[in-house]
C-alpha cells in the first residue's frame, strides 16, 4: 500500500490523449494482467490527475489478483486538499487491502466495493452486486483447487519483488463447505442450507465490514431483477434478496435501470434518448422502484409513473434522487448494477462530472483533464468492454455523455446545508475575472485521424478559460454545440458556470468519440456492428461465451499468482 499527498500540476492532458484512451478502449477490454505502454501511461496519468486535488492510497492489484478488471493500482482518495476536513476516514493503521481480499468473492466477478469519489468527507463507492451460490462456489472451488488458501494477507508494498498476490479466501479459516454437496443442496432448495449459510455469513459479513469501514450507509441498486439466473442457476443476488437479511443496517435504494441491451435503441432512434422506452413487462423485470418516502419526496416528481418515463427522464430523476440523498445523508453510498461495468460507470461518471461542474471535486482539473479522468478511470480501467458494446450496438458510453446537456439546471446542483448564498454556481459567464490559464478544447486533429468525419467543425477553435482560484470557466465559441441547431438567441439568459462546463465536456467528448468511432447512417436493426472498420474482426463470443469467458478468467487469474 502506497501513501501519497496532493501534488502540484505535473500532467497536462490534450485532445490527443483523450483520443488515445478511446482508441485503446475500442480494441480490448482492460485487464490488469496486460501491462503495455499505453495502459501504463493511462494509469500514471489518472493517478497524477487525482493527485492534483487529493491525498490518496494506492492498493496493489498487480496481475489482477484482487480483481482482474480493476486497475493494477486501485486509488482510494483520502483527503481533499480544498476541503476543511483534514482527517482521513480511513485510519492509517487500517489495512484496507486486507478488507478487499476478504470481501472479493462476496460480489460478482470479484468486483468488491471501491471508493471512487470523495465529497464532503463522504465516499461514493462502486462495485458489482452480491454473488450467489453459483459463483461463490465456483470461485471458492478454484481457489481450493489451486491451493490459494495458503497465501498471506499481509500488507503489500507496491512493485515489491516478494509475493505480489496477498490473496486468500481463508476468511479466518478455509471455507467449511463441501462444494459438490452444498451446490446440489442449494439447487434443490429455496432457503440457505447450513453449508451455504456458513460461507455466506463469512463472505457477506466481510463485505458488510468493508462497507462499514468506508462509512457507507446506503446502497443504490440499479438491477432490474432481484437475482441473475443463468441456465437455471442463481449466479448473482442483491442485498434486498438476502435471505438472512444481513444488509438490514443499510438503507436500500432500489432504482431499476435498463441494462446495456436497452441502448441498442440509441442509434436506432437517431440518438434521441427521449424516444427510448424500456419494456418493463419482460418476465425478468421482477425488481420494483423502492425508496423511503423521506428520500423520494426530495425530488418533485410523481414516482408512480417511473415505468412510463423515457430514458432521459429516468436517468435525470434517478441522478437527482442520488444527489438529494447525498445532501441529507452524513454517510457514504454504494452504487452498483450486476457486473458493475455498464450502468454503474454511467451513474458514477455523471455524478463525478456534475460535482466537478459545481466546483465540489477535482477543483483544479480542466475540461480536457476531467474528461480524460472520467473515461480512463470510471469506464476503461474498471472494465467497461467497449468493443463488445459497439459490436452489439449498445452505446451506453455515448449515451452517458450525451446526458450532460440535460443536467445543466440547478435541479442537479449539489447543495450543502452551509452553502453560501453567493455561491459561484449562480455566476454567469458575464461575471468572469481574468483567467489564469487557457487551453484549446478544439484543436485540429492529426493527419492520422483525417479519415474520420466528426459531426462538429474542427476549425472552430473554441477556448476554455479558467480561473484557478474561483474555479470558474468561460467557453467562448464561434458556433453552436450542435451543427443542426440555430444560433443562440441574443435575448437568451447567459449560461451559468455549471452549464458552460457540462456543455464543454459533452462537446469535447463528442468530437473525440466521433474521431475514433465515426457516425454512421441510422441502422434498420438494433444489432448493427458499430465497431470501427479496422476492428470488425473482434471476437463476438457466440453461444456459451459467458461460461467460457468466466472459466478462462478463473484459470488465467490464478495462474498468474504464485502458489
Amino acid at each position: 500500500m502506497e501513501q501519497s499527498t496532493a501534488s502540484p500540476r505535473t500532467t497536462t492532458i490534450n485532445i490527443d490523449d483523450i483520443i488515445t484512451v478511446l482508441r485503446i478502449a475500442t480494441q480490448n477490454q482492460y485487464s490488469a494482467r496486460e501491462l503495455h505502454t499505453t495502459n501504463a501511461t493511462i494509469e500514471l496519468n489518472f493517478t497524477s490527475l487525482f493527485g492534483q486535488d487529493y491525498e490518496y492510497q494506492l492498493i496493489s492489484n498487480t496481475n489482477g489478483e484482487l480483481s482482474l478488471y480493476y486497475p493494477r493500482r486501485i486509488l482510494v482518495p483520502t483527503i481533499d486538499k480544498w476541503s476543511n476536513i483534514t482527517t482521513s476516514k480511513i485510519q492509517t493503521t487500517l489495512d484496507l487491502r486486507d478488507y478487499f481480499v476478504r470481501s472479493r468473492i462476496a460480489r460478482c466477478r470479484s468486483r468488491f466495493v471501491v471508493p471512487v469519489i470523495l465529497i464532503d468527507g463522504k465516499y461514493i463507492c462502486r462495485s458489482s452486486t452480491v454473488a450467489s451460490w453459483g459463483e461463490v462456489y465456483s470461485r471458492s472451488g478454484v481457489d481450493r483447487l489451486l491451493d490459494t488458501s495458503t497465501r498471506t494477507t499481509a500488507p503489500l508494498i507496491l512493485d515489491s519483488p516478494v509475493n505480489p498476490s496477498g490473496v486468500t479466501t481463508d476468511l479466518d479459516g478455509p471455507p467449511n463447505i463441501a462444494i459438490e454437496g452444498a451446490a446440489a443442496a442449494a439447487a434443490s432448495s429455496n432457503t440457505e442450507v447450513p453449508q451455504q449459510q456458513n460461507i455466506f455469513d463469512k463472505l457477506r459479513g466481510a463485505d458488510i465490514d468493508l462497507l462499514k469501514v468506508l462509512d457507507v450507509s446506503s446502497i443504490v441498486n440499479l438491477m432490474v431483477e432481484k437475482r441473475k439466473i443463468m441456465f437455471g442457476v442463481n449466479v448473482t443476488s442483491s442485498e434486498n434478496s438476502d435471505k438472512e437479511n444481513r444488509y438490514r443496517d443499510f438503507q436500500l435504494l432500489i432504482l431499476p435501470y435498463p441494462g446495456c441491451e436497452h441502448f441498442r435503441d440509441f442509434s436506432v432512434q437517431r440518438y434521441n434518448g427521449e424516444l427510448m422506452f424500456y419494456d418493463w413487462s419482460l418476465p425478468l423485470n421482477d425488481s420494483s422502484f423502492h425508496v423511503p418516502e423521506r428520500v423520494s419526496s426530495l425530488v418533485k416528481t410523481d414516482w408512480s409513473f417511473w415505468k412510463s418515463w423515457n430514458s432521459i427522464d429516468l436517468t435525470k430523476n434517478y441522478l437527482q434522487l442520488i444527489i438529494r440523498h447525498l445532501e441529507i445523508d452524513e454517510h457514504g453510498l454504494l452504487v452498483h448494477c450486476i457486473s458493475g461495468w455498464d450502468r454503474t460507470p454511467l451513474f458514477i461518471s455523471l455524478l463525478r462530472l456534475s460535482l466537478w461542474a459545481d466546483g465540489w471535486i477535482h477543483q483544479s482539473l480542466t475540461v480536457e483533464e476531467i474528461l480524460y479522468l472520467t473515461l480512463a478511470y470510471d469506464w476503461y480501467l474498471f472494465g467497461h468492454c467497449l468493443p463488445e458494446r459497439l459490436l452489439r450496438g449498445e452505446e451506453i458510453l455515448y449515451f452517458a455523455f450525451m446526458m450532460l446537456p440535460h443536467l445543466c439546471s440547478n435541479d442537479f446542483v449539489y447543495k450543502r446545508s452551509n452553502n453560501p448564498p453567493n455561491s459561484q454556481l449562480n455566476t454567469t459567464t458575464s461575471d468572469r475575472s481574468e483567467s489564469v490559464y487557457s487551453i484549446s478544447a478544439l484543436t485540429r486533429l492529426n493527419d492520422a485521424n483525417s479519415n474520420s468525419s466528426p459531426p462538429v467543425d474542427t476549425t472552430d477553435h473554441s477556448t476554455i478559460n479558467f480561473n484557478r482560484d474561483a474555479d470558474e470557466i468561460s467557453f467562448a465559441q464561434k458556433s453552436d454545440l450542435n451543427s443542426n441547431e440555430e444560433h443562440e438567441n441574443t435575448s437568451s439568459p447567459p449560461k451559468t458556470i455549471r452549464e458552460e462546463k457540462l456543455l464543454a465536456v459533452s462537446h469535447l467528448f463528442q468530437l473525440c468519440y466521433r474521431t475514433v468511432i465515426p457516425n454512421r447512417p441510422p441502422p434498420v436493426a438494433s444489432n448493427t456492428n458499430l465497431l470501427p472498420q479496422g476492428l470488425s474482426a473482434f471476437n463476438p463470443r457466440p453461444i456459451g461465451r459467458e461460461i467460457a469467458r468466466s472459466f478462462n478468467n478463473f484459470i488465467g487469474q490464478w495462474r498468474t499468482q504464485p502458489r
